[in-house]
């Protein structure tokens, strides 16, 4: 989705014209957003993201231990 061109800065200081959401700075190559508020959004859906892999990896975990590998170890 296009935005209405608009200067952003950069926490490095560098100066751009962006007219996405999210842009990455030339210098520093780090995320540059159109709106502030979008920093928070994309924090959450990370953090989001990490959590469901999180909870996958623990449910397979404990799937492998009750399923395969007790009925193994009490031969």
């Amino acid at each position: 989705m296009s935005l209405k061109p608009k200067a952003v800065t950069c926490q490095c200081g560098h100066t751009f014209t962006s007219n996405r959401d999210r842009s990455w700075c030339e210098k520093c190559a780090n995320a540059v957003y159109y709106h502030e508020k979008d920093k928070n959004k994309y924090k959450l859906s990370n953090m989001y993201v990490t959590g469901v892999i999180v909870a996958v990896i623990t449910f397979l975990t404990y799937v492998f231990m009750e399923l395969i590998a007790t009925p193994l170890l009490s031969l």
